[in-house]
């Protein structure tokens, strides 16, 4: 069984929430796998990229997969895909991504990066701006959760004060899918204060304890 943690946008294994992680599970005497989804050049990335390096390298092996705002999104679509993905826990994921995008760079903004083709963003993992495509963005939009039928164990953890991916969009996704657990925390996007709780429950959730 491979444990997987797939980081967010614009950041990188270095996390904090990663690192502790990959700590905890050594406790255990587990490696927590965590790929960079930049692929090498953050500029040319596209969900439908990452979801093939994740089948190409991962995807033949049964797996438990964590995931990170966009990363949780990404878990869910290769769970959708992969019957060897076996448990998901979703930290805040990035649900109706294109239209998030959209919401936090606005109209004008967006008309911009689609006129010029290529966009700014500040990369949390590298600590500097890089260029991103528009090809990104419209890439995600061919990309829905929404569509998840698969009956696939699923824990939640979203923050209540979360003002990036607003937990109503975890709360929608639970509705008629009984095999999704949900949890509100007392947390922001970054559920950094939650670190220990989510440890915790992924143990429990992953049958790890």
């Amino acid at each position: 069984m491979n444990y997987i943690y797939l980081h967010g946008f614009a950041s990188g294994v270095q996390s904090r929430k990663a690192q502790y992680l990959i700590d905890r599970f050594l406790e255990k005497q587990i490696n927590l796998i965590t790929p960079d989804l930049n692929l090498g050049d953050f500029s040319t990335i596209t969900l439908s990229k990452q979801l093939a390096f994740l089948q190409a390298n991962y995807g033949e092996q049964p797996c438990c997969v964590m995931g990170s705002s966009l990363g949780g999104l990404l878990a869910t679509l290769w769970g959708m895909a992969n019957p060897l993905v076996e448990k998901l826990v979703l930290l805040a994921p990035a649900f109706r991504f294109s239209e998030c995008l959209q919401n936090s760079i606005g109209s004008a903004e967006m008309e911009r990066w689609q006129t010029e083709g290529v966009r700014n963003f500040y990369h949390y993992g590298l600590d500097r701006e890089l260029p991103l495509h528009y090809d990104f963005f419209v890439d995600s939009q061919n990309h829905d959760e929404s569509k998840m039928t698969r009956a696939l164990p699923t824990l939640i953890i979203h923050g209540k004060q979360d003002d990036v991916v607003l937990p109503e969009r975890s709360i929608e996704f639970t509705q008629n899918r009984p095999w999704v657990q949900l949890q509100l925390v007392d947390s922001d996007h970054s559920l950094g204060d939650v670190v220990d709780l989510i440890w915790q429950e992924t143990k429990k959730f992953w049958g790890l304890a």
